[in-house]
């Protein structure tokens, strides 16, 4: 045996091994950085393995190490090891189809091959031209396992998929061209120098020992020919080739380099429920690739903990981003332009009120989103309701409202007209109201005079239609308000409380696009929340429905009912009784407004909300048409 030739041909194929590290990370950067002495080493191990063991075990160990290694695990580095693989099916096809037409040996080798690089092709153009299928077939195989290896199976197959996309979209594909062939030029000159420091041995039985059908592992061939020199040679060049690529990656790791793993997540959430969720959508198309494909891009430079949305269109995130945790909120098409809304008025009022801050914000393309702080010493209104002395509650609401009508009443635009009440009243009010009695799901309920709710009989809406579908009626009501830049949804939950604020308090997620731009409409946004208990709606889970009864378990705190009579009385106090009325009857309005989007995004628990606006609906008129015959009294005394 020529000993130099057999050194020259373990240094040009470990050159070759360092292409194919090359090669591999141009996958992996698409998404995250990987040091070369890690892939360096991983790759020895793996080699080391499939020395002994067939079926290309060895990658699996790869993908397992390194896996440990990458932010995006072991699905993702498996997916990327096998795409490399599939690029070397169609080269060892190549060559032996070269072999088979020079030589006319290797048939079934050839034919092997090429078999199994069009089987490759034709399933890529199936889950392709069939993707919707092809995703929805994988979740209902992954969907026979335990959540962990479900999630295991679509992380996978998810990492596949981008992997295959990037190759075509992303990856510089001359410097991946390049890197093949120069990773497979040194791999054949390797063989033929091999064959050619031996007797009697050429490049197609190198290349065999390596790649037939016939052959397992450098191990188990050397055993299955009877310990045989041969053999015994051809194990030791592999297994010096893989000692070679560890010493080179252990050599590596002196090299200075950056410790800290920069890129983003293929999938960027942490929370494995979360991460499973997301993956369910995409596998069972209920969104639509743009969204995917926009949620994605927007959120890649954040890692998600944790989703905060309440009810609404646009979506809020707990997140890191750069090291700092914040409240992303993003919305696409005509919901992002309306969240565009709320971070111009947020920067519009940040020298006049109390409200978060902006770290970041983008808008372009119907694509919407801005960052907030996430302040750890924060507590939102309801939570400090509960917690803290009820005073000091009073006293945050009292500033809020303060606050508010100072400045409203500075940014006085106009008094209310009747073309834009009956805008209103059109968009926000008679076309809601069609939504609910049209509803499928509240069908049964809307056909009786009564409801029954939790045991308590109350007029059902049908009885109050007259007057709100009259447009006379609602413009009488709000004939006296006027317009300002409002908040536009000052709910209890949109209050927070933090003592390093001036007043103790500031607010977040405005509303814009609601037409009648009136204080008014802000104040009855408390009164949602006190008087008609929707965050205690919010936190119920399950309503039954039996006729014309409806059931569910919800509780209301004495916070709650001291804080509405103190604000009631605020209100009575402060506002003369036009204006009043006003407030009370833009509550309805909210809950109307609120009940199309529980029938389309919430139908299991639609009957408990329009529980809630019936239960407000009979509370209001019975108050204020009590006041108007007590009005009328007098007047007719006088």
């Amino acid at each position: 045996m020529n000993i130099l030739m057999f050194l020259a041909a373990l240094a040009v194929i470990t050159l070759g091994h360092f292409f194919r590290i090359r090669r591999w990370k141009s996958f992996i950067s698409v998404y995250e950085d990987s040091h070369d002495s890690d892939l360096m080493f991983c790759t020895g191990i793996g080699y080391l393995v499939d020395n002994v063991l067939p079926f290309h075990v060895g990658d699996i160990v790869r993908a397992a190490i390194i896996g440990k290694k990458l932010k995006n695990g072991v699905a993702f580095s498996l997916a990327v090891i096998i795409i490399d693989r599939i690029l070397d099916v169609f080269v060892v096809a190549f060559i032996y189809g070269t072999i088979f037409f020079a030589s006319g040996k290797n048939l079934m080798n050839f034919i092997f091959f090429t078999g199994f690089s069009a089987l490759l092709l034709f399933f890529l153009w199936l889950s392709v031209t069939f993707s919707k299928r092809f995703k929805k077939c994988v979740l209902v195989f992954s969907s026979i396992f335990n959540t962990k290896i479900q999630l295991c199976i679509l992380e996978f197959v998810w990492s596949f998929i981008c992997t295959i996309r990037n190759t075509v979209k992303k990856i510089d594909k001359t410097k991946l061209v390049l890197r093949t062939l120069c990773m497979w030029s040194c791999y054949i000159l390797s063989y033929l120098m091999y064959s050619n420091c031996l007797k009697n041995t050429s490049f197609v039985d190198v290349f065999n020992n390596l790649f037939s059908i016939d052959s397992y592992s450098p191990f188990v061939d050397y055993v299955r020919h009877g310990f045989s020199h041969y053999y015994f040679i051809f194990l030791l060049f592999n297994f010096l080739t893989c000692v070679s690529i560890i010493v080179v990656a252990f050599f590596e790791k002196f090299k200075k380099c950056s410790s800290e793993n920069k890129g983003e997540l293929i999938i960027p959430y942490t929370n494995e429920n979360s991460c499973l969720d997301f993956l369910k959508i995409y596998f069972s198309d209920i969104r639509d690739k743009n969204y995917i494909d926009r949620f994605l891009e927007i959120n890649k430079d954040v890692i998600i903990l944790r989703n905060c949305s309440a009810g609404s269109n646009a979506t809020t995130l707990q997140c890191i981003k750069s090291g700092r945790m914040v409240y992303r909120k993003y919305a696409f098409g005509s919901d992002g332009e309306k969240l565009f809304e709320q971070v111009k008025w947020l920067q519009n009022n940040k020298d006049q009120l109390y409200v978060t801050e902006i770290l970041d914000a983008y808008q372009k393309n119907n694509v919407c989103y801005y960052d907030m702080p996430y302040l750890g010493d924060s507590i939102g209104l309801f939570d400090y309701i509960h917690s803290m002395p009820l005073e000091s509650s009073w006293r945050i609401m009292e500033s809020v409202v303060s606050d508010l009508e100072s400045n409203y009443s500075k940014k006085y635009s106009s008094k209310a007209d009747a073309d834009t009440i009956r805008q209103y009243y059109d968009k926000k009010i008679r076309s809601n109201i069609d939504k609910i009695m049209n509803a499928h799901v509240l069908s049964e309920l809307t056909n009786y005079e009564k409801v029954v709710i939790n045991g308590e009989t109350y007029d059902n809406l049908t009885m109050f239609l007259d007057k709100l579908y009259s447009f006379d009626f609602w413009k009488e009501i709000f004939e006296n308000d006027y317009y300002s830049d409002i908040h536009g949804d000052l709910t209890v939950e949109n209050i927070v409380c933090n003592i390093n604020y001036p007043k103790g308090y500031y607010l977040i997620d405005p509303n814009g696009g609601n037409i009648h731009s009136s204080p008014n409409l802000d104040y009855s946004k408390l009164l949602q929340s006190l008087h008609g208990n929707y965050e205690f709606f919010m936190h119920t889970a399950k309503v039954k429905v039996n006729k014309n009864e409806i059931s569910f378990k919800i509780t209301r705190t004495t916070s709650y009912d001291v804080l509405y009579k103190r604000f009631d009385k605020y209100l009575k106090d402060t506002f003369d009784a036009k204006r009043v009325k006003s407030i009370y009857f833009h509550e309805i309005v909210h809950w109307l407004r609120l009940m199309p989007y529980k029938i389309n995004n919430d139908s299991d628990r639609a009957a408990m909300f329009y529980a809630g606006l019936v239960m407000v609906v009979n509370d209001i008129f019975e108050e204020f048409d009590n006041i108007d015959k007590r009005i009328g009294i007098k007047a007719c005394n006088v």
